[in-house]
């Protein structure tokens, strides 16, 4: 019986799986630099980053051993098998199943990294993960009245460090460049509020990324009560 198709398959196998997770690295390192890139413009993403840099590692890591292990399997079907006798047949079955599994797992790990709506999961998956317990029905404040409130206690900190010039001014006009988070760094940096303060501020605007990301119609009512309660205390910084 002639065994050389197991030959060539499971040679051509190796080669053609370490190309194409070699093109899928350098399609992630792409889609990686636009992702820093938006994260750059908008640091409401960043978060959302972290989430998905984590997810994304996960899922390399496990595709980078399940392709090593195919590449290797592969060829040691190649190295076993012989004119007058095949490799083994089970083992033959093992390895195509994996190599079939690192060719879907690739598929799969681009379809995510393109998808357009990765950041509003990723915004979701980390809302039902960090978020309190979801209140009584009925009880849950509307997203708008949450975003109002933040939109005060943004205004409020914003005045406060354009009244003392802390802030610095967009090019161009006078409207303040800074976004949320580099305005409370401000207030630290300056002795204004205390880190106690600082972190409650991130945990607010943290929350605030994750709602307007994952685009729900409701918010927590105790993050809404958090929002109103931190603008009462700017209103009484000296």
């Amino acid at each position: 019986m002639n065994t050389d198709y197991i030959y060539w398959t499971f040679s051509a196998a190796a080669q053609s799986i370490a190309a194409f997770v070699a093109f899928l690295l350098t399609g992630y390192a792409l889609v990686h630099t636009l992702m820093e890139a938006a994260r750059e413009k908008d640091d409401s993403l960043e978060d959302i980053h972290a989430s998905l840099r984590l997810t994304y590692h996960k899922r390399l890591t496990l595709l980078a051993w399940l392709t090593g292990a195919a590449v290797v399997f592969s060829l040691i079907v190649v190295y076993l098998n012989r004119s007058n006798a095949a490799a083994p047949g089970w083992f033959v079955a093992v390895v195509s199943v994996i190599n079939i599994a690192a060719i879907v797992g690739g598929l799969a790990f681009v379809v995510s990294i393109v998808d357009p709506r990765r950041y509003q999961k990723a915004a979701e998956k980390v809302l039902r993960e960090e978020a309190p317990q979801p209140p009584p029905p009925g009880q849950a404040a509307p997203a708008a009245e949450f975003f109002d409130a933040f939109r005060h206690l943004e205004k409020l900190i914003r005045d406060y460090l354009r009244e003392r010039e802390l802030y610095v001014p967009s090019r161009g006009g006078p409207r303040m460049s800074f976004s949320f988070r580099q305005m409370i760094e401000a207030l630290l940096q300056n002795e204004k509020i205390d880190r106690q303060f600082f972190g409650e501020l991130l945990e607010i605007n943290k929350y605030r990324n994750l709602v307007f990301h994952g685009h729900i119609e409701s918010a927590d009512p105790a993050m809404v009560a958090k929002v109103r309660a931190a603008s009462a205390r700017v209103q009484q910084l000296e």
